[in-house]
């Protein structure tokens, strides 16, 4: 799992070392699951010290929880970037906001995290825990803290935390399993634009106010 480019880890020399790391944990973690990750391992693939490692990250659940809130920044990133003053720029923005989800949830690196996460939840569930804790929760308030300007702005009707699960439902709907379970391959950029704007456009039907109009 590549991390963002502009994720620098600090100082300029720090940065391509700090990119290492995190796509050497990412190695181990394919080859032997989080329980039997070893971070010594993780330093040889890097070509780093332990030292580096745990000065860098603190522990192994550091790494991996960096290696996922990468991947949930982008994922949110339209989200803390709200500018709206209409049902129309609101809409735009539920799209933005639909298509960045989708496109990290449903990248290959992202999928293969997931299936380990749920490999290893009955005898090693740390990797569940980072994943909801640095992906999972920081998205929900994101998007939850989004849908509550919506209802300040007079754009929606309800409780922001429901309005964020009703729209994710509508989002992904039963896709992602699927998916996990190697059914079905992850949607292309196209379709997941088009199911950005169908979830949009049903989201709003369902919780927009009245007195915001109608698209």
């Amino acid at each position: 799992m590549s991390p963002p480019s502009s994720d620098s880890g600090g100082a300029s020399d720090q940065g391509p070392a700090r990119s290492r790391i995190l796509n050497a944990a990412f190695e181990v973690l394919r080859a032997h699951g989080y329980g039997a990750t070893q971070t010594r391992e993780i330093a040889a693939r890097a070509k780093v010290s332990k030292r580096d490692i745990y000065r860098e990250f603190g522990s192994k659940e550091g790494i991996f929880a960096a290696l996922i809130t990468s991947r949930a920044d982008l994922m949110r990133g339209p989200a803390l970037r709200p500018s709206f003053r209409s049902r129309a720029e609101f809409a735009a923005t539920l799209r933005q906001v639909g298509v960045a989800f989708q496109q990290q949830l449903y990248d290959p690196a992202v999928v293969s995290v997931f299936r380990l996460a749920i490999a290893s939840a009955e005898d090693s569930p740390g990797l569940a825990r980072v994943l909801d804790r640095n992906g999972f929760q920081p998205n929900r308030r994101a998007l939850s803290e989004l849908m509550a300007a919506a209802v300040q702005a007079g754009i929606l009707t309800g409780q922001a935390e429901q309005l964020a699960a009703r729209f994710s439902a509508l989002l992904t709907g039963a896709a992602h399993l699927p998916i996990l379970l190697g059914i079905t391959r992850p949607p292309t950029a196209r379709a997941c634009a088009r199911q950005a704007q169908d979830a949009t456009t049903a989201f709003l039907r369902l919780h927009g106010s009245a007195a915001a109009g109608v698209e």
